[in-house]
């Protein structure tokens, strides 16, 4: 089977997409002749392995050469499945309607799959609604939804709101993976002093909960790494509330950290923080697990299974649970850290083995082949 991704950047600085395209390469690229296309250019995509990358121009301003350099590279593959992901980007719409186009007029099988990554969740839609999301809506975006062969949500939640929303019936669930045999456990745990967050820096990810929660305490007893890249505007803002919350000795911004640093400073810490939102998975939660190390994330994950396997807290988006949370933290000692920890890499050896989710995804592959 020929297999043709789409993701619109694979940009390190990309976070959990170009993250999970890298796993999903390794384990996909096993079953399928694979391919991955981005907007940006080869030489910047994070390192891939197992498929052939591709780039087509980014730019609207000449969306006839992005045309034919989409169709250029379906007729050189002949995909059996183009798999798109992500939404919101005109591109991204663009590349699904020409694909069908290109399908009617070679009248040969191909199916087209949409994976949104969480980006028509709700909480997503709503921001912004007025002036980005709905002109979006109305022009492009559920079009290109409908026209898809299927839809693949990540977790269950996301699925039901994807129903909800009524664009595609058509749509599966596959969770994200990661290959938890590379990753390294930690070998040692100490009482909870240092928490990170690692994820992109965004407003949806909750970082203010956060910062309103630490802010509770009348002497912290933690100090929080942020390592993630964003909008510089944002994170001047974030700087501008630590000091006025009085956390200037408590919060950390790194910027984005990569490749062993970041496995390092995952090991390092003894909580990871994810006080999103709305996230469709939270890569950074199956890093964590895998890594040994506990985690604190809430209700906008659907990862009530650290809580279920008393490996870390769930809890919902709000300065009062995560302060709650934070206050069970605090009182524990090396003993149970270690117990948390080990319960982690059990979970996610249990729970995240990118092979089966993979299997899965091109299960469903095969299935579109089928009724076509």
């Amino acid at each position: 089977m020929k297999v043709l991704q789409f993701v619109p950047s694979l940009n390190a600085y990309d976070g959990g997409t170009a993250t999970y395209m890298q796993q999903l390469t390794s384990s996909l690229g096993k079953l399928s002749e694979l391919h991955v296309c981005a907007l940006t250019p080869v030489k910047d995509f994070v390192p891939l392995e197992r498929c052939t990358p591709h780039n087509i121009p980014l730019s609207l301003m000449h969306v006839g050469q992005m045309k034919r350099a989409w169709l250029r590279l379906l007729e050189d593959i002949q995909p059996d499945i183009v798999h798109v992901n992500c939404c919101w980007m005109p591109q991204i719409a663009l590349v699904t309607k020409w694909a069908v186009q290109w399908r009617k007029e070679q009248q040969r099988p191909m199916g087209i799959v949409l994976t949104p990554h969480g980006m028509l969740e709700p909480w997503l839609i709503q921001r912004n609604y007025w002036t980005k999301k709905f002109p979006a809506i109305c022009l492009y975006q559920r079009k290109a939804v409908e026209r898809c062969d299927l839809v693949v949500a990540t977790a269950d939640e996301e699925k039901q709101h994807l129903l909800e929303l009524g664009w595609n019936q058509r749509i599966a669930m596959v969770q994200n993976g990661i290959d938890v045999r590379q990753i390294v456990m930690k070998s040692e745990w100490k009482a909870p002093r240092k928490l990170l967050f690692m994820s992109r820096v965004h407003p949806k990810k909750g970082l203010e909960l956060l910062f309103q929660a630490l802010a509770r305490f009348e002497q912290c007893p933690f100090r929080l790494d942020i390592a993630g890249s964003g909008e510089e505007s944002y994170i001047e803002k974030l700087k501008q509330l630590v000091k006025e919350l009085g956390l200037k000795d408590v919060v950390t911004f790194l910027g984005p950290v990569y490749g062993t640093a970041k496995w390092e400073l995952i090991r390092q810490a003894d909580v990871v923080v994810l006080p999103t939102y709305s996230e469709n998975y939270g890569l950074i939660v199956a890093e964590a697990l895998a890594s040994g190390t506990p985690v604190l994330t809430t209700t906008g994950t659907p990862w009530q299974s650290v809580e279920k396997e008393s490996c870390g807290w769930w809890v919902n988006p709000t300065p009062e649970e995560i302060y709650s949370a934070l206050v069970d933290v605090s009182n524990l000692g090396d003993t149970e850290m270690e117990k948390m920890g080990r319960r982690a890499r059990l979970l996610a050896e249990n729970d995240c083995a990118i092979d089966v989710k993979v299997g899965q995804l091109y299960q469903l592959y095969l299935s579109i082949l089928v009724a076509e």
